[in-house]
């Protein structure tokens, strides 16, 4: 039976206001990279959620997961 590790991400997004009022379309940097390079480690994407905290941020988190070896 696979036994598997996780890990959880907060991504690192950044989102350009004026062009996401302009073209209803948010800039979101390096995230691509990021998950590209967790891939390279083994490591597999298994969910994706946004959380908002009573402040009003708006935080997206990637679950993750790779099987252990």
């Amino acid at each position: 039976m696979a036994k598997w590790e996780y890990i959880v991400l907060a991504l690192k997004t950044k989102v350009h206001v004026s062009r996401y009022e302009r073209e209803k379309n948010p800039i979101i940097q390096d995230v691509q990279k990021e998950l590209n390079d967790l891939g390279e480690e083994g490591w597999e994407l298994a969910g994706v959620q946004n959380i908002r905290v009573e402040t009003g941020m708006l935080f997206t988190v990637a679950y993750l997961k790779r099987e252990k070896l």
